[in-house]
């Protein structure tokens, strides 16, 4: 009688796995489900689902996936923490940045992942105390989110800067390393560091910074 007990049990509780198991694959997004993803190339599509499928970036909307949308400052704080491998606290409650809440009902699940990255020297705030997460993330963080994603802080700061007057002094090394690793980002005029990412230079940049992926 015990013995039939476990396992009805164990029917159980392989039939409730099962059927998450289920409900998990069912709510998978691939680049079929996005409708601005219709007529794109089969390349692009490729890259989209590669990086859906490993959890590291996800639609605007259910039906969206905004490819030429911009994206948050903490939205790629989590991309970057993903990429790069380094080690989160997903139960961690409290910001060193104090507009970094856990509450907050849009960027709050991306704390822990803020806090991974200050603690692994990738980011800093726009100030001691405030890191703007809600900010759109520009063209010369996107370079310093890059370059020190990939362990190259120092190299960057040995790193001659240019004249070009649209990148921010404290940027001009990164992008200029940048510029170097990553072909996509250079153009025959000015970098304009202050323009707003896409979200798809953001999938060329998991390539970059996953490379072992």
């Amino acid at each position: 009688m015990q013995r039939k007990s476990l396992l009805i049990c164990l029917y159980i509780v392989l039939s409730i796995i099962i059927a998450n198991t289920g409900i998990h694959a069912a709510d998978a997004k691939t680049s079929a489900d996005f409708k601005d993803l219709n007529d794109m190339d089969v390349p692009t599509k490729a890259k989209v689902d590669k990086w859906l499928s490993a959890g590291f970036i996800q639609g605007v909307s259910e039906e969206w996936f905004g490819l030429n949308e911009t994206i948050t400052r903490s939205e790629f704080a989590k991309i970057v923490a993903l990429a790069v491998g380094v080690e989160i606290n997903s139960t961690l409650k409290t910001s060193s940045f104090n507009d970094v809440k856990a509450d907050d009902p849009v960027i709050g699940y991306t704390l822990p992942y803020i806090e991974a990255l200050r603690q692994a020297g990738v980011i800093e705030g726009i100030a001691i105390d405030r890191f703007n997460p809600s900010g759109e993330v520009t063209k010369e963080q996107f370079a310093v989110f890059m370059v020190r994603g990939l362990g190259k802080d120092a190299e960057a700061k040995q790193t001659q800067g240019g004249n070009d007057e649209t990148i921010s002094h404290y940027a001009k090394g990164y992008v200029a390393l940048a510029l170097k690793l990553f072909p996509y980002l250079r153009s025959d005029g000015f970098y304009n560091g202050s323009v707003p990412i896409s979200r798809q230079m953001v999938l060329l940049g998991l390539d970059d910074l996953t490379i072992e992926y």
